[in-house]
């Protein structure tokens, strides 16, 4: 009985020790920021360290706020490490300079609440100006860099539709009356030619001209009505690629003469002009991508897999809905001959510069990147509208040698052999339209020096972040600052840090708006003034869809401007 008793009284004891321990407050011993600290960059974190560990009810009760300027700062969600002593906190929006203030709760034990304060002086500048694939010029100490407008990602999937349909109708209109001239000079007298070579070109006209309308409504931020406007183009088509688009939607419209009245391609007097105007509309979509840093070889081999590939598909199409569109005489027969005869050299070109220009846009990322997988799953299509080619040229090969004219039956099957062919190359041209929409891996940010004077620049790199920094005129005052970003091919929340050495100064936050590989400046007359001179530690920060990356950093030295210092002479 004692012994009974004496358990009972000793858990007794136990239960008050531990509520008693319970009641003692975890001491904070470090924290970052620092009590009662200046601090001149922006926190990416709250971090507390406590005395004692925390057990699973503090964490579930946890709860962490921060108010600077009187202002609530948002706040992920409190993290605690394995040590069990650590919390850490993201910031979620950017607080303000002023006097801030933290307080903590534990297990919403009000002998667990704690706080402490520190100063934050920080001026946070948003002057940078992208510079990477966009139209709008600004201009900064003589040199010139494009910036992207809002609204970049709008339309994406009507665009996308209309390219194909586009691409198809063009190609019909190229390819048809290349057709004529290479194969079947009897062709342009017939109506299903005529008739087919006129709706094309309706076609091509009213798809691109959409086209053209949507990329500058892309590209100014204005509606898809007010993009109709043809006036309204100047600005979207002043960049490399809208002077290629503008050079094309040109074409198609002067192809006109050509549609409706083909007989010139083959008339003496205008066949060859004809030609040459024909192959150099056609030439314009392997300049899609002029303007991005690829090797020349890329748009000299992309002109010639548009030349091919458009006389392929484009006399397939003539055949399908003109040549075989019901029974004929000879030449009919000779047509379909002649093209069989022909699709293995149109198939190697297509194959061949289709290949090249992989390996000069995707390089050793085919299966790593987005833009060389879609190419992988586009050249497995091509495959396959190869593969009923050959099949399409063994029939014509074996059947039609010992034909005089086309039959209704022959003409019927052979008609549908050649638009299941038209539509997997339908299915290319898809592909097509998604790739010209990405980024090339090869398509990176040129690594010369800008073509500004800058006093400062400085190249610095580490296993996943490579960033060139340019800054002049590295004097108190008004200053420009160019940031090339070379890697990573994709960023987020990119900054650049400058904090003076001098104390009692506030500390610049550039916010870099480029989420690819590029260029951005802050323009000399952007807001960027470094008020002291002395030494300034520079802190480049970015993260990534795989976390935050290593930060880069450097000192410059800032002189005292001279312009200050004789304005106070004079006025002295």
């Amino acid at each position: 009985m004692f012994g009974a008793l004496f358990l009972v009284v000793s858990a007794a004891r136990l239960g008050a020790v531990a509520s008693a321990l319970s009641n003692i407050p975890n001491e904070l011993i470090s924290s970052n920021p620092q009590p009662n600290s200046t601090v001149t960059v922006v926190p990416t974190q709250l971090q507390l360290i406590f005395r004692n560990k925390l057990d699973a009810d503090d964490a579930a009760a946890l709860g962490i706020l921060m108010r600077c300027d009187g202002v609530t700062v948002s706040l992920g969600a409190p993290v605690i490490a394995v040590d069990m002593q650590t919390v850490s906190a993201p910031l979620a929006s950017l607080p303000p300079p002023g006097q801030c203030t933290v307080t903590w709760v534990i297990n919403r034990n009000i002998n667990s609440l704690g706080t402490f304060n520190f100063t934050l002086l920080v001026t946070t500048q948003t002057t940078l100006a992208a510079g990477t694939d966009g139209v709008t010029p600004t201009t900064v100490v003589g040199e010139v860099v494009t910036t992207i407008p809002a609204g970049q990602s709008r339309f994406g999937l009507v665009l996308g539709l209309l390219r194909i349909m586009e691409y198809l109708f063009v190609i019909c209109v190229f390819g048809g009356l290349m057709y004529i001239v290479i194969g079947w000079p009897e062709g342009f007298e017939y109506d299903t030619t005529q008739r087919f070579l006129r709706l094309s070109w309706i076609g091509a006209v009213v798809s691109l001209y959409l086209v053209v309308a949507l990329h500058a409504a892309r590209t100014s931020g204005d509606s898809f009505v007010a993009a109709l406007n043809p006036f309204s183009w100047f600005g979207a088509l002043s960049s490399a690629f809208g002077f290629v688009l503008a050079l094309r939607i040109a074409f198609v419209f002067g192809a006109a003469w050509l549609a409706f009245v083909p007989r010139r391609v083959l008339a003496p007097e205008t066949q060859v002009p004809a030609i040459l105007f024909l192959l150099a509309m056609m030439a314009t979509y392997g300049l899609s991508r002029v303007g991005q840093n690829l090797p020349v070889f890329t748009y000299i081999f992309g002109i010639f897999h548009a030349w091919s590939m458009g006389i392929w598909m484009g006399g397939l199409a003539l055949l399908a809905r003109a040549a075989l569109a019901g029974p004929g005489e000879r030449d009919l027969v000779d047509a379909v001959r002649y093209f069989a005869r022909i699709s293995g050299l149109l198939i190697v070109a297509t194959v061949f510069t289709g290949l090249v220009q992989v390996y000069l846009m995707d390089g050793a990322a085919i299966f790593t990147s987005s833009h060389g997988r879609l190419n992988v799953l586009q050249l497995v299509v091509t495959a396959l509208m190869i593969w009923i080619m050959l099949l399409l040229r063994n029939f014509a090969g074996r059947r039609l040698s010992r034909e005089k004219r086309m039959s209704a039956k022959m003409a019927w099957r052979l008609r549908r052999a050649i638009s299941t062919e038209i539509v997997v190359g339908i299915l290319i041209l898809a592909a097509t339209s998604w790739a010209v929409s990405m980024r090339p891996p090869q398509a990176v940010a040129k690594r010369a020096a800008p073509t500004a004077n800058y006093v400062w620049r400085e190249e610095l790199k580490n296993d996943r972040f490579h960033v060139v920094l340019s800054l002049t005129p590295l004097t108190t005052g008004a200053n420009a600052m160019r940031v090339e970003l070379l890697a990573p091919k994709r960023i987020n929340n990119f900054e650049v840090r400058l904090v003076p050495s001098a104390e009692g100064y506030a500390g610049i936050a550039l916010i870099v708006p480029i989420r690819f590989a590029g260029a951005a400046v802050a323009p000399v007359d952007g807001g960027l003034v470094l008020p002291v001179a002395g030494v300034w530690n520079v802190e480049v920060v970015g993260t990534t869809t795989t976390g935050d990356l290593t930060m880069l950093g450097t000192t410059i030295n800032v002189t005292e401007s001279l312009i200050d210092t004789q304005t106070t002479l004079a006025g002295g």
